[in-house]
């Protein structure tokens, strides 16, 4: 895959498809642009894709510092104008909906619409000893399989679990193949906790779309309905019985974000 620089920092990216501009935004186990497997592809039948690996993995430079949302969204910015693409969709999924807010709130009119998942203004109290907890661990036992299964937990129903063993363990498989440096991932952590958008969410101009699984842990129901009510132009979707990974047991969810954009 091609690698560009931006400002000092090398960046791994792909782009695929034709039509308008759509940038994919990952999140902190999915940071790399290859996390959206069939997505990318299902998404580049309508439109010009752009996805790329966060700073702090995959091909992408990770320099050993802590890193900001607002740090990662200047990055993607960056990377947009480097590639000459002045005006995109932004999907971002948890971590990835967090720099999306950034970019639409730095340059609105780079941003037609936005799109986020499972994502979050502001962590409280549980969320930040969630990632505290998910920092600590991997720092004690490393980024192995193990680790990779215990956060999965978190993403899918128990049904879900029951029913989809196999396909859980290619995604844990597949997620230990990518360069994902121990330092990376808890300066990326450093973002999640330092992340807080709220007071400057109403500056968000575009239409914008947040899908949530109705059970999630992470990023809550409320969350999302919280970042709703700052955003002037939004809808909330809530997906029942599911978590923080709804996109896999209700792919609907994914056309949802693309009949989104082709409306704006």
């Amino acid at each position: 895959m091609p690698r560009v620089k931006v400002g000092d920092l090398t960046m791994n990216y792909t782009v695929r498809g034709e039509g308008d501009w759509l940038v994919m935004v990952g999140g902190y186990a999915s940071g790399n642009w290859s996390s959206w497997g069939p997505q990318l592809d299902l998404a580049a039948q309508q439109f010009k894709v752009l996805a790329f690996d966060n700073r702090g993995i995959g091909g992408t430079d990770a320099p050993d510092a802590p890193y900001t949302t607002q740090m990662l969204a200047k990055d993607a910015l960056g990377l947009m104008q480097v590639l000459d693409i002045s005006r995109a969709h932004v999907m971002g999924k948890s971590l990835g909906g967090a720099i999306a807010q950034w970019m639409a709130i730095f340059q609105p009119d780079s941003v037609r619409s936005l799109a986020m998942t499972s994502t979050f203004a502001h962590l409280g109290p549980r969320g930040r000893h969630m990632v505290e907890w998910w920092l600590a661990s991997a720092k004690s036992m490393g980024i192995d399989r193990c680790f990779l299964a215990g956060l999965l937990t978190y993403f899918y129903s128990e049904r879900y679990c029951e029913l989809n063993q196999e396909k859980i363990e290619k995604s844990i498989e597949t997620m230990l193949q990518v360069n994902r440096p121990l330092h990376g991932y808890l300066h990326t952590g450093h973002s999640l906790l330092t992340h807080d958008s709220r007071d400057r969410l109403c500056d968000i101009e575009c239409p914008t779309q947040i899908l949530t699984g109705q059970n999630d842990i992470i990023t809550s129901l409320e969350q999302s309905q919280g970042i709703a009510k700052r955003i002037p132009h939004s809808e909330v979707l809530i997906f029942e019985d599911t978590l923080h990974g709804f996109m896999a047991e209700r792919p609907e969810a994914f056309d949802s974000m693309l009949q989104f954009f082709a409306r704006n």
